[in-house]
């Protein structure tokens, strides 16, 4: 629940006298009367343990402790009030402060110029809200491994799916298969709260197997009824190095008589940094079978490079932290534009995981990237959803492929 205005404690912190006055004066006549003021991150930090701070107007080049540094020990001293950055740095420079400051897990609203406008304040100041506490696992229900046992044993685990359009067409063309819970008492389980128990205690296994037979099962209902849809999956690191996984894909393949490409399988760079030997051997196998691969979370390691010149990849799959408002952030903006470029000249689909709104999916559009993968074409669903989901999305092509 959002707090009264006259509720609400702000603090300025500006090394600057007259700066810090103007602003405080400027938040004052928006009728905002907690105010604090600090001229370096020691007094604020002073203040900050002395009063419950909602907002906080931080400068960043200051003497003595600076806005980085304040922001730094705020952080890890849990913080919950919003940050508003004051600064007369360059945009990229208070653009990186911003990401550094979300990474903390800082709940940021943005920044001013110098000077300031009334109307940029409140807007920013209003555009804070406390945040929910999250329910702690050992308040609410606490998964136990007996338990995830039993789910694998009693057929409880099922794949939803989130479908890919083409950028080009609007078609449908695609999914990725997502492993769920179905929980008897406590409903739909995300896998966030399993895949790592599963990972680490032996059972990721059978747990994969389940979802590559009911994922091959349901595939070929599809191909019965005419549809030929690419289906994707992720695959463990565990059971890429441990397990036997090429035997297991092929022979469900044999038994739901499904082509081998129409699957693509997902592998993040974690499983090359394990185990690059039996990386190698188990993907490449797979890709003589025809299976294809994907290079999931594409940018985000230091050697994504190197494992697109190491393997056979037919895909390069285009990481949300990039794709998530790109059309706004040139710097973004520019590596995607990279990335698709280089997967054209590379002969691979480019993917983009994370389309979110419609401008996104337009500058994607231009600028040439295959597959659309996020919540602005689809969320992920169950297989009953599919056909209803097909019917809406259909609806809404006329405006998207017009561009």
């Amino acid at each position: 629940m959002k707090k009264a205005q006259h509720e609400l404690v702000i603090m300025v912190v500006e090394d600057h006298g007259f700066q810090r006055k103007a602003l405080l004066h400027q938040i004052r006549s928006l009728g905002y009367q907690n105010l604090l003021e600090a001229v370096d991150g020691v007094e604020a930090l002073a203040l900050s343990q002395q009063h419950n701070v909602d907002i906080l107007f931080c400068d960043l080049r200051m003497p003595g402790m600076d806005g980085m540094a304040l922001l730094h020990r705020l952080s890890l001293g849990g913080f919950q009030g919003g940050i508003i950055l004051s600064s007369a740095l360059e945009g990229d420079v208070v653009e990186a402060v911003l990401r550094m400051s979300t990474a903390y897990g800082l709940q940021v609203l943005g920044r001013i110029e110098k000077p300031s406008t009334p109307q940029q304040l409140q807007r920013l100041i209003q555009a804070w809200s406390p945040r929910q506490e999250p329910v702690r696992e050992e308040e609410g229900h606490r998964i136990g491994l007996d338990e995830l046992r039993r789910a694998i044993e009693q057929d409880q685990l099922l794949p939803w799916y989130q479908p890919k359009v083409s950028f080009a067409s609007g078609e449908w063309v695609g999914m990725e298969a997502l492993a769920r819970w179905q929980h008897p008492e406590f409903g739909l389980i995300p896998p966030g709260r399993f895949i790592s128990l599963a990972e680490h205690n032996g059972l990721i296994d059978p747990l994969t197997e389940v979802i590559i037979s009911k994922s091959l099962s349901d595939g070929h209902l599809w191909e019965e009824t005419g549809l030929s849809l690419n289906l994707s999956m992720n695959l463990s690191t565990t059971s890429l190095i441990e397990g036997d996984l090429c035997n297991l894909l092929i022979d469900q393949c044999k038994r739901w008589s499904i082509n081998p490409e129409l699957i693509t399988l997902e592998v993040t760079e974690s499983a090359f940094v394990q185990d690059l030997g039996k990386s190698l051997e188990v993907l490449t196998r797979l890709r003589m079978h025809g299976f294809g691969l994907s290079i999931d979370d594409f940018g985000t390691g230091y050697s994504s490079m190197q494992q697109l010149a190491l393997l056979p990849f037919t895909e390069l799959k285009l990481d949300r932290s990039f794709v998530d408002h790109c059309h706004a952030d040139p710097s973004r903006l520019a590596i995607i534009e990279s990335s698709i470029e280089l997967a054209r000249k590379l002969g691979l689909k480019s993917v983009a995981e994370g389309v979110e709104d419609e401008a996104t999916w337009r500058v994607l559009a231009q600028l040439g990237c295959d597959l659309c993968q996020g919540f602005f074409s689809a969320r992920p669903m169950p297989r009953s959803e599919l056909a209803n989901w097909h019917r809406t999305w259909q609806d809404r092509l006329p405006t998207l492929i017009s561009i």
